[in-house]
């Protein structure tokens, strides 16, 4: 290994939050502002997880295994989440979510787990967790999504029940 082993120019210039909000500015211009995209800090579980409920007043024990594996390798405990979803302008308590994200301290690879509709689109599975290593692969993604059949149709919906709320009075008798 000598200085030539690595590579010192900045390939992904960007964190997966700000390629996607940079990607959902595409949906507000197409949309004329009807439909807007946002990326928010979130601070819940991003994937389905099993609740664990307490029993009271038991004097149960019960012994768990430690893998010390657990406490080798990447020490990390900084912890990036965001939510991907769209508003809709004229329905004020709307909100769809498209996906969340989640990285440590590096932000390649990200992990994003994605509305079924929108991984479908994606890569035609219904497998709904995706680790990407790249901004550019985040690109990719945002790409073969926004310009989906399935979201082209879903964002005309929203356009046309904003538009059906803002003539509303227009309608009545």
């Amino acid at each position: 290994m000598d200085r030539t082993t690595f590579s010192f120019e900045l390939v992904d210039r960007y964190t997966p939050e700000i390629v996607i909000q940079n990607s959902l500015k595409q949906i507000e211009e197409a949309t004329k502002g009807y439909v807007e995209g946002h990326v928010e800090e979130y601070d819940g579980p991003i994937s389905s997880y099993v609740k664990k409920l307490s029993l009271m007043e038991t004097n149960l024990f019960k012994e768990e295994q430690v893998d010390i594996q657990e406490d080798l390798g990447e020490q990390n405990n900084q912890i990036h989440k965001y939510e991907v979803f769209l508003t809709v302008k004229g329905l004020e308590y709307y909100k769809y979510r498209m996906m969340f994200l989640k990285y440590g301290s590096i932000s390649y690879p990200v992990t994003i787990i994605m509305n079924e509709k929108l991984a479908a689109a994606y890569k035609g599975k219904v497998n709904t967790t995706f680790y990407l290593a790249s901004m550019q692969a985040v690109e990719e993604m945002m790409d073969i999504i926004i310009n989906s059949d399935t979201m082209v149709t879903f964002l005309q919906n929203l356009i046309n029940e904003s538009i059906r709320r803002e003539n509303r009075d227009a309608f009545l008798p």
